[in-house]
């Protein structure tokens, strides 16, 4: 199982790249609750209607959090917001990685040993498992620049690789 964040998965839904995540991994993607409320309270959104849609329809699974008093605790400690401090706690309780691009949800997973991907780095992976054809690609990457805040730095990388 992988468990997304809210920040991610509604990139991943205006970039067209959920579905290919949805059928494309060997992983069933799951959201804690906070995560899919996040997602879908602006209730007409495109990206709010499409991560509503795959949740009914059981293709990414909705799932619970085991420890609210620890969830609670690691927000604290990492000034993480509850979304991302649920889908940490989510990865902890399935011994799974996730996709997020929250700077420090990132250094929280590097501290707790939990794997991560960004949408940058799972573009890049698609591209190069021929999921997405280089100009599909290289247009998805012109759109995330707008749409997302990523450094120059992050943007330079993956223009590279996608070379």
């Amino acid at each position: 199982m992988i468990i997304a964040d809210a920040s991610s998965l509604i990139l991943l839904a205006k970039l067209n790249m959920l579905d290919n995540i949805i059928k494309h991994s060997k992983h069933k993607l799951a959201i804690p609750e906070q995560v899919y409320e996040e997602c879908t309270i602006k209730k007409g959104s495109f990206d709010a209607q499409i991560i509503a849609e795959r949740v009914d329809k059981k293709l990414i699974e909705k799932r619970s959090i085991l420890d609210k008093k620890f969830c609670n605790k690691l927000a604290l400690d990492f000034n993480l917001g509850m979304g991302e401090a649920e889908a940490i706690c989510l990865c902890m309780d399935l011994k799974s990685g996730i996709i997020t691009d929250d700077k420090k949800a990132i250094n929280a997973c590097r501290v707790l040993k939990i794997e991560f991907a960004t949408v940058p780095k799972i573009l890049v992976q698609f591209y190069k498992n021929k999921i997405l054809a280089k100009d599909e690609a290289v247009l998805t990457a012109g759109k995330l620049k707008e749409m997302g805040r990523y450094s120059e730095d992050i943007f330079n990388k993956l223009k590279e690789d996608l070379k």
